[in-house]
């Protein structure tokens, strides 16, 4: 941006640096969020595991297994 003569440019780099800022740290939270729910799921499943009550979908495996074959 061109400015006029003692005109400073720094308030609109200010903000446009908050919003990269902002934009990271909402990515950051989004990252760890994700995180923590997996890592509940492992331990729901390792729980079941242990319990011996993990059931295992056969179709919804066998399906997943055919479709990465496939490459689709």
């Amino acid at each position: 941006m061109i400015n006029a003569i003692g005109q400073n440019s720094t308030p609109v780099i200010n903000a446009q640096a908050r919003k990269e800022e902002e934009s990271k740290v909402l990515a950051q939270k989004s990252k760890d969020i994700q995180d923590v729910t997996e890592q509940n799921k492992i331990a729901q499943i390792k729980e079941s595991l242990a319990n011996k009550e993990y059931k295992i979908d056969l179709q919804k495996t066998s399906e997943k297994m055919a479709l990465d074959l496939l490459n689709i």
